[in-house]
């Protein structure tokens, strides 16, 4: 399995994702300020308001608008506010985001987990199981190493050309529940004013955030 062919396969298994920029044609953000859909009194920042026709996951593309918050006390969790309702207004406090469509490659542990019969054969020829993700243990670091590089450049952790992005890919952190992420919808993953990194997610219904710090 060379670089080249592990990035084929990452391709294979991109998912689609908005970026989140200062310029463009669609309004689909709005960074800092008050937060749009208000959260209720308590220890609470606002970093983004979205509207959610933006969120690529295949639901309603109908107006609505939410708000995410961190909770600055505990500095892990926060709150996502929501009004299938509201639309983002053209004037606010904030630092108006426009959308840039795309797609998402996923990290090397998603392609060990989902890769073809070329990627499991490959991996045995390595000694590795998918479920032990992957390291700077794994022993064909010249493969590895072409598509690690291909995957940070094209994330905005890395590169900084995005405020934030709606749905894609999530990255593996040192918590370790990258798997346990896997089944449920990333809504947004911001990348400045960081640390922390701040991701909202969605499960059924149900939103959660998380603070990511390194």
């Amino acid at each position: 399995m060379t670089g080249d062919q592990l990035i084929d396969e990452g391709r294979r298994l991109a998912r689609p994702c908005v970026y989140l920029r200062s310029t463009g044609e669609h309004l689909a953000g709005i960074w800092g300020g008050d937060g749009i859909i208000p959260c209720g009194d308590g220890p609470y920042r606002h970093w983004l308001s979205i509207g959610t026709q933006y969120i690529p996951d295949g639901r309603s593309k109908s107006p609505g608008c939410l708000s995410i918050y961190t909770n600055e006390d505990d500095c892990t969790t926060g709150i996502v506010a929501v009004d299938a309702e509201r639309i983002l207004p053209e004037a606010s406090e904030g630092l108006r985001l426009y959308a840039h469509p795309d797609s998402s490659l996923p990290p090397l542990e998603a392609v060990f987990k989902f890769g073809s019969s070329e990627v499991r054969r490959w991996l045995t020829s390595n000694n590795w199981e998918p479920e032990w993700g992957y390291n700077d243990n794994f022993p064909d670091r010249t493969a590895t190493g072409i598509y690690e590089r291909k995957y940070q450049r094209q994330l905005p952790l890395f590169s900084g050309d995005a405020y934030a992005v709606l749905g894609g890919w999530h990255m593996p952190w040192p918590e370790g529940d990258w798997d346990e992420m896997v089944e449920k919808q990333l809504i947004v993953w911001t990348f400045a004013d960081s640390e922390p990194w701040v991701e909202a997610w969605r499960d059924d219904n149900n939103y959660n955030v998380i603070q990511r710090i390194t």
